[in-house]
């Protein structure tokens, strides 16, 4: 037994833990609000001032507790258990659904005289056989019987159910996320049902009249043994009471002429249903994101007096109390639902949680917005693997500075930045190669420089171990829906351009590139013509053998960067991934390749794309019209 205890310890620290780890899910979420292409979009553009409802956890509770029926009888203590189903209809306002089961007592410490019992169950108490115990009450003409006094004892067994409306008094937070603590108020219609009995014969079949007469001449007698004025006298003649009944209670008490009686005649029952009112405050607790825990104290308000089996005053009047069911409970809630589709119950939340946030990213520094470049290199902080590259010093497209010939010397203090591999270098890059036969060419290759093809004739049998493209080729990137080139990457062309001119053997691939927000055959024509672009600078500039560049294009297909989708939380970081994929890349070619001819698209090649910086098109979402773009 010890065991399984421990065992249940265990597992429930373990959830109540591993709970408190999840992951947090903010109300301004596209997952979790309720129209995200809707309000919630239009609200993230700035084009309405409410963001959308988010959707949130059911609350299932289980609770248990004190349960006692204020009356005209002594409460004894009592329990019962339930549990409830919570759901929020705002961040201050939900509705819940709740029952209970329990068992109320009580026991008076004064006598109640024969006019106590009159219309009363226990005016005609029976034995277990049905046949009829003198010394109760008036016959049903209305005289006097023997007189027995009666200490009002009962045992109700009780049902409750109804729906509360449930007000958060605290949940408007100026200065941090979410509530810590939970202060409510609840009211609401409820259906009761109770089973009422009195302990009213011993363990014989019969009534409990000489020991009740002794007890009452032992508390108001001449010399009386307990002392009603006091506490502890009230509770010396309840104890001597206790000892006196046996605790079964056999006979069924009185219910109204007015309520559904289920089983038995008359007056009497085995059940009764009634309606009233149900009313209560709780305080809760957050232990984590899926367990709270309340403390709630309740009352149920009915016109039914006989909850506690008494209702007429020692003179034949009602009497002035009308019995409230009071239920003081502590409850083990549960929040139900997925965490990555539904945030934690609203009443939890803070709803200025999302205007905060708007409010927030309208007013980062500029530091800290999506395309800062603190180091000037052209790649945004949040691409950069080198955030402090050294001024005019040439990266690659995540921002390390480039080392082409990877001799361990950035090409900006490299000398030598096309050095042939498998030699050692000096300090300013230069490699150390042995003095070969024949004419000394060091010089032209420092400078960069070709001798006449004669030497080159000489030379080409040992340099093809320098020329096997074992270095780093740039790209070049370009703005949206254009193809002229951009000035910051010229250092890169002319990278390209001194490899094909110490290289004279070999051919580069020229492959343009777009990202996937026009149609496909449009992205082919304006890849082909960003490819085109770059080589006829490299021909036109540098001299180069238009042959040996060999133009290919592969339009959207071939994506650097993952496209984000279309409601993707940030438009910036969507726009820094489809600039990385608008590019033409330079490859040594491995005589695979061949010329790709001109992509047609219905006869309007001139309409795709532009050649300027500038375009009085942006801005403007794509239309179906080829040259309308973004």
């Amino acid at each position: 037994m010890t065991r399984r205890l421990n065992l249940l310890c265990v597992l429930a620290l373990t959830m109540l833990f591993s709970t408190m780890a999840l992951g947090q899910t903010m109300i301004y979420d596209d997952a979790v609000v309720k129209d995200p292409d809707g309000q919630h979009k239009e609200w993230k553009e700035g084009k309405t001032k409410y963001p959308s409802k988010p959707k949130d956890m059911w609350e299932l509770g289980l609770h248990g507790g004190y349960l006692t029926i204020q009356g005209d009888v002594n409460s004894q203590p009592g329990w019962a258990v339930g549990a409830h189903l919570r759901k929020s209809l705002g961040y201050s306002f939900a509705i819940r659904f709740n029952g209970m089961y329990g068992i109320a007592k009580g026991l008076n410490f004064q006598p109640s005289s024969v006019g106590a019992f009159k219309n009363s169950s226990l005016r005609n108490v029976t034995n277990r056989d049905g046949v009829k115990i003198p010394g109760y009450g008036r016959n049903q003409a209305g005289t006097s019987g023997t007189g027995n006094p009666f200490y009002y004892n009962f045992k109700n067994t009780y049902i409750e159910a109804g729906i509360q409306g449930v007000l958060t008094l605290n949940n408007l937070k100026f200065h941090k996320e979410r509530n810590k603590w939970d202060l409510f108020l609840m009211a609401g219609p409820v259906m009761q049902m109770y089973q009422l009995e009195h302990d009213a014969l011993n363990a014989n079949d019969q009534t409990y009249g000489a020991e009740m007469k002794a007890l009452q001449a032992a508390s108001y007698g001449t010399n009386p043994t307990y002392d009603l004025d006091t506490k502890q006298g009230r509770k010396d003649i309840r104890d001597a009471l206790k000892n006196l009944l046996d605790g079964e209670y056999e006979t069924t008490g009185e219910a109204w002429g007015n309520l559904w009686n289920l089983g038995g005649d008359d007056n009497t029952g085995e059940k009764r249903i009634n309606f009233g009112v149900n009313v209560g405050a709780g305080l809760g607790y957050h232990l984590s994101k899926r367990i709270t825990l309340t403390l709630e104290h309740q009352a149920t308000f009915t016109d039914d007096d006989l909850q506690d089996g008494y209702r007429w005053a020692e003179q034949g009047d009602f009497t002035r109390d009308i019995d409230i069911p009071q239920y003081s409970s502590l409850r083990l809630n549960f929040h139900l639902g997925s965490k990555k589709k539904r945030v934690e119950p609203l009443w939890w939340l803070n709803p200025l949680d999302a205007p905060y946030e708007q409010i927030a990213k309208n007013t980062q520094k500029k530091s800290g917005d999506e395309l800062t470049d603190d180091d000037g290199d052209g790649v945004p902080n949040k691409l950069d693997r080198e955030p402090n590259t050294p001024a005019d010093c040439p990266v690659d497209t995540r921002g390390v500075t480039l080392d082409s010939d990877s001799d361990g010397i950035p090409d900006c203090q490299d000398k030598e930045p096309y050095s042939p591999p498998g030699y050692p270098v000096d300090p300013q890059g230069v490699a150390q190669v042995p003095t070969p036969e024949g004419p000394d060419l060091s010089d032209y290759v420092r400078k960069g420089e070709l001798p006449a093809p004669q030497v080159i004739t000489q030379t080409v049998a040992a340099a093809p171990s320098g020329c096997s493209g074992d270095w780093f080729l740039p790209m070049i990137h370009f703005d949206l829906d254009k193809y002229y080139l951009k000035p910051e990457f010229y250092p890169q062309l002319h990278h390209v351009a001194t490899v094909l001119k110490r290289c004279p053997n070999i051919q580069i691939v020229v492959k343009g590139h777009t990202d996937v927000r026009l149609p496909s055959e449009y992205n082919q024509v304006l890849s082909y013509k960003r490819a085109e672009k770059a080589i006829n600078y490299l021909v036109s500039n540098y001299n180069i053998d238009r042959s040996r560049l060999v133009l290919n294009y592969g339009g959207e297909v071939e994506n650097l960067v993952p496209n984000l989708p279309d409601n993707h939380a940030h438009s910036k970081e969507k726009e820094i991934s489809q600039y990385m994929n608008r590019r033409v890349e330079f490859i040594v070619a491995d005589g695979t390749q061949y010329e790709m001819g001109i992509p047609s698209y219905q006869g309007r090649y001139e309409s795709v794309g532009k050649d300027t910086p500038k375009s009085s098109r942006g801005g403007q979402k794509y239309s179906g019209n080829p040259g309308a773009g973004y």
